[in-house]
């Protein structure tokens, strides 16, 4: 119960640095949005050429650390690659291919149905054509 309790104590305190990434897009406040983007991946242990070029199953593996919380993590990082795909538009569309693939992942392999996956995935898709 206790490494469950910390699961979830660690990625809540993760998706707030990804809202706040999301909040100084949309408020054009995004000078710190890399030093949280790093944040992220550094709690996470990932950077982007990693979760860029890994397998999702190795990426589960790696995020896994001995509590089954793979899974959680990796959709934190798939929320942040998202993010990061607004400050590199050169490389936008490759991230947010990959950004739907891991999403996808998620979804197939996730014991519980996310409406808000469901609404990632169809913003994907918008994005990408």
């Amino acid at each position: 119960m206790l490494k469950r309790d910390f699961i979830m104590i660690q990625i809540e305190e993760l998706a707030k640095i990804v809202l706040q990434i999301i909040m100084n897009r949309n408020t054009n406040a995004a000078r710190h949005t890399p030093e949280l983007i790093q944040t992220v991946y550094s709690s996470l242990k990932l950077d982007r050429p990693t979760l860029m070029t890994v397998p999702p199953e190795e990426l589960i593996r790696r995020l896994d650390s001995d509590d089954n919380g793979g899974l959680l993590r990796l959709e934190i990082a798939v929320k942040t690659l998202i993010e990061e795909s607004y400050l590199y538009l050169d490389k936008e569309q490759a991230m947010l291919q990959k950004a739907k693939v891991l999403l996808e992942y998620i979804q197939t392999h996730d014991k519980t149905f996310s409406l808000e996956r469901v609404n990632m995935l169809d913003e994907l898709e918008r994005r990408i054509q």
